[in-house]
């Protein structure tokens, strides 16, 4: 043994200085030769796990050693770090040498990268010697027992390497390397290990090591460049020729599954110029693919949308509906504060308020995306199709909403629409329309309103081809249409069975066989027309049959309007109310028949026959300018009419005397509303019907107090004969009269000031007298009362803007020093001659106003360009009134001396 050692030892001494004869330069560290030891002392601090590899074993120690080692092994490490504990820190392997590994003629240049190997686990006897030690100092040695290796990824039992803890090596002195002997083997290639980790493949290998992250430094160190010596080879990957564990619970990946690991690891491409200093193969930043883009791109910033991604469909819709709420809302708030103004009204930014704003928006939004586009064309936003506000609305859009809505629209308010054509309104109804899918009739749609006043250019055609697909219609109005016919009111009578308000006035192609053709189509179904409202205002030859037919199909009417009827007679409006002896009650409808005497029914005393009437629903009866007509058709409607509270007679002239009018206001209670205008022959005693009889005082105090008069508005224009005091008992006996119009009357100042004084003190709101050609009173009356009254009755809107009204919330009362706030509800409005003077002196006053804006704005522009051409203040033109001229003000003359200029 004691040969052996003193062999190696010589053989070591002799490779090292013909090492040293071929490097050049600075050379690296190499190491110290050990001598033997002593064979007193077999075992040292390494030798833990009993018989292991002599080879691995000396390169383990050579690790751990102070000294210095040899070329091919202390590239791995940094020259730097040559304590025991920073070799324990950094990621350091044991190493074996082998003489015959390096030829002797390569020691220039960088050597090809070797393949990642493995050492081979080999097995010598167990044969340890010291010949002696240089260590600093001596250090008691223990032997541990026997156990597993930590470094050894497949040895097991005796031969695995022996465990090292890092503590040991701190506290304790470093022991001296221990030599070890073995016999001569045969020469094999060197191997290295990368580092500490890579051994730890093994299940059974269990380390005690704590490695830091893996450094790039040894890396740099490895690489750089040798001054006449040549670059050791760099290490190789610690898994070539071996299986790579990646099963759940290693090292590499405990959190993953060996399945998922696998897939992703066998996935990767071959991965080129990888660290090698780093324990395992794949990197986090392998998993990271690799952006092509450019690094200088701004990075796209990304706005969530709440409302289109996270919203529904039908929230959405909801909050684009609500819309409209919104402005009524707040048009409404705004008058209620007093924040409504005239100005404000006229502006062109208020043309269209409330609901009219809230479509027009809508409209609006439709163009921020396709998205919001078919949110604002739901149909359920479009369900009351009133586009009464846009009379020039194009063709394109009316149609665009018509289709898009569909059969969710309910109503159709066109009014006022001249341009609109017969084509149009035939693809607006077939838009409109759905076909029925479990009867298969004719399409129809949904709509029960329909308006279409005005709309003079649509053809008699389109009209029925809209009428026909309107089965659920409940309102129509077709005043003034020349396409309305004969026939329409066939169609009505047929498809229209549920129509409720009907306004065909003014129609010059109808006349009243098509109403009657309307009543006797319903009577012979055997029923009842359900029309509550029927306007036919200026309808042509109206004869007893019609209106006979009209009273017996439609017993629910409530309005009925046959205002200029020139046809339309006494005995007409007796067929109209009254029965056969074969009609009784009917219960079941609601329908009464009562039977008067000849007094009751405005017949002569003599006469002992009974006269059978229907009662009627009637609350609205409007007979005005039928030139035909007497007191006496009042006298056939007398206890017909119980509940009539409007009753229009104007325009019938000195024809309607005190007698009808007399008997049919004791039997209407409930009037609110009587227009006699142009009734001349009228008296004081049909004002002291209409004024409730005021209590006695000889009355006993628990007497019930006498019903109020419901009477608020009176016309009474042309009643020459009718006094001052029939008219102050009146207003003082109807409390709720709020407007008086005695226009042309004997009215004197006394019932003018006692009107506006029981107004106010009522408190009556928008209360008004018209004393229009009332000779009783002068200008000095109006002026005395000018603090609590006010010539026009205004109000705040687009529309009004040509009427210039004049409003306190302007601040423009102030400003012309004249006039009364006409939007005052508080004020009483007086219709007087004086009164039209004032609004004329206002308007005088604007235009003023106006007209010295237009010149002083004239005379600063001037002004300004005189200063701009260099011509100074003293040069401009005066009039010879002391009054700046405008801009066609004759320039300045220059002063001169060559004589006089003529201008």
């Amino acid at each position: 043994m004691q040969r052996i050692a003193d062999t190696d030892s010589q053989s070591l001494a002799d490779d090292l200085e013909s090492q040293d004869a071929s490097w050049k330069g600075k050379g690296v560290s190499r190491p110290v030769p050990i001598p033997a030891a002593s064979a007193t002392d077999p075992h040292d601090l390494f030798d833990v796990g009993g018989a292991s590899s002599s080879r691995e074993f000396y390169s383990m120690s050579s690790a751990f050693s102070p000294s210095r080692a040899f070329p091919s092994f202390s590239s791995r490490f940094s020259p730097v770090c040559t304590s025991p504990i920073d070799s324990i820190e950094q990621p350091s392997t044991s190493m074996e040498h082998d003489d015959s590994s390096e030829p002797a003629g390569k020691g220039k240049g960088k050597e090809k990268e070797q393949p990642p190997t493995l050492p081979p686990l080999t097995f010598s006897p167990t044969e340890f010697g010291y010949a002696h030690t240089n260590w600093p100092s001596p250090v008691v040695v223990t032997t541990p027992a026997p156990g597993p290796s930590s470094y050894g990824s497949r040895a097991t039992g005796p031969s695995s390497y022996s465990s090292l803890a890092p503590l040991d090596l701190i506290s304790s002195p470093t022991p001296p390397p221990p030599v070890l002997r073995s016999p001569p083997t045969a020469a094999r290639p060197l191997s290295r290990q990368r580092s500490l980790p890579s051994l730890a493949t093994s299940p059974n290998a269990k380390s005690k090591f704590r490695l830091k992250a893996p450094s790039t430094l040894a890396r740099r160190l490895l690489f750089r460049k040798y001054d006449g010596d040549a670059c050791p080879t760099p290490p190789s990957s610690p898994t070539d020729g071996r299986d790579l564990d990646l099963g759940a619970g290693s090292c590499f990946a405990p959190w993953r599954n060996d399945s998922a690991l696998a897939l992703e690891y066998q996935s990767l491409p071959a991965l080129k110029g990888r660290a090698h200093s780093l324990p395992f193969p794949i990197s986090a930043l392998d998993l990271i693919p690799v952006s092509t883009g450019d690094v200088f791109d701004p990075i796209p910033l990304f706005v969530f949308n709440y409302f289109d991604d996270v919203l529904p469909r039908e929230l959405r819709v909801h909050i684009l509906r609500s819309l409209i709420t919104v402005h009524e809302a707040d048009h409404a708030r705004a008058l209620r504060d007093g924040q409504w103004t005239v100005n404000k009204a006229s502006s062109s930014k208020n043309k269209w308020v409330g609901r009219d704003k809230a479509l027009r928006e809508l409209v609006r939004f439709s163009r921020v995306s396709k998205s919001w586009q078919k949110l604002v064309f739901d149909g359920q936003i479009w369900a009351n199709l009133d586009m009464r506000a846009f009379p020039l609305l194009p063709k394109s859009l009316l149609l665009r909403i018509a289709c898009a809505a569909g059969s969710f629209v309910n109503t159709i308010n066109v009014a006022g629409h001249v341009n609109l054509r017969s084509g149009t309104l035939i693809e607006v109804t077939d838009c409109l329309s759905a076909s029925s899918v479990s009867t298969g009739s004719l399409p129809f749609t949904h709509l029960t309103g329909i308006n279409l006043r005005g709309c003079s250019a649509i053809s008699t055609r389109s009209l029925h081809h809209l009428l026909i697909q309107s089965r659920s219609l409940e309102r129509l109005c077709l005043k003034g249409l020349s396409a309305v016919t004969n026939t329409t009111c066939d169609i009505i009578a047929v498809y229209c069975t549920r129509l409720v308000v009907l306004d065909l006035g003014r129609c010059t192609n109808l006349d009243a066989g098509g109403i009657r053709s309307l009543a006797m189509t319903a009577a012979s179904r055997g029923e009842y027309l359900t029309l509550k409202e029927l306007r036919l205002s200026g309808l042509k030859h109206v004869d007893d049959h019609m209106m006979a037919a009209l009273g017996r199909a439609a017993p629910y009417l409530e309005v009925l309007d046959l205002s200029y009827v020139r046809q339309l007679h006494n005995t007409a409006v007796e067929a109209f109310v009254a029965c056969t002896d074969d009609d009784e009650d009917d219960e079941e409808n609601g329908l009464r028949i009562v039977c008067l005497n000849a007094r009751e029914a405005g017949r002569s005393i003599d006469e002992s026959n009974t006269y059978r009437r229907r009662v009627t629903r009637l609350r609205h009866l409007s007979l005005s300018s039928c030139l035909l007509l007497t007191d006496a058709a009042c006298s056939h409607l007398a206890h017909s009419v119980p509940v009539l509270e409007y009753l229009e007679l104007a325009g019938i002239g000195s024809s309607l005397e005190d007698e009808g009018l007399i008997r049919l206001l004791n039997t209407t209670p409930l009037l609110k509303r009587l227009d006699l205008e142009d009734a001349s022959s009228i008296t004081d005693a049909i004002l002291a019907t209409l004024t409730p009889v005021p209590p006695e005082e000889d009355d006993a105090d628990d007497a019930p107090p006498p019903p109020e008069s419901p009477l608020e508005h009176l016309v009474i224009s042309g009643a020459l004969e009718v006094s001052d005091d029939a008219l102050l008992a009146l207003i003082r006996g109807c409390a709720r009269l709020r407007v008086l119009e005695a226009d042309n009357t004997r009215m004197g100042p006394v019932v003018l000031k006692s009107f506006v004084r029981t107004a106010r003190r009522r408190a009556r709101t928008d209360a008004k007298i018209v004393a229009i050609d009332c000779r009783g009173f002068g200008e000095t009356l109006l002026k005395d009362l000018a603090l609590h009254t006010r010539p026009r009755l205004g109000w705040r809107a687009f529309g009004a803007r040509a009427l210039g009204y004049l409003d306190a919330r302007d601040g423009s009362v102030e400003d012309f020093k004249l006039g009364q706030d006409e939007c005052d509800p508080g004020r009483v409005v007086v219709k007087t001659f004086y009164g039209w003077q004032t609004v004329d002196a206002v308007q005088t006053g604007r235009e003023k106003r106006r007209k010295a804006k237009t010149r002083r704005a004239a005379n600063e522009s001037a002004g300004s360009s005189d200063m701009d051409d260099g011509v100074g203040r003293g040069t401009r033109w005066w009039s010879p009134g002391g009054r700046r001229s405008g801009a066609s003000s004759p320039p300045a003359v220059p002063e001169s001396n060559e004589g006089c200029t003529i201008m």
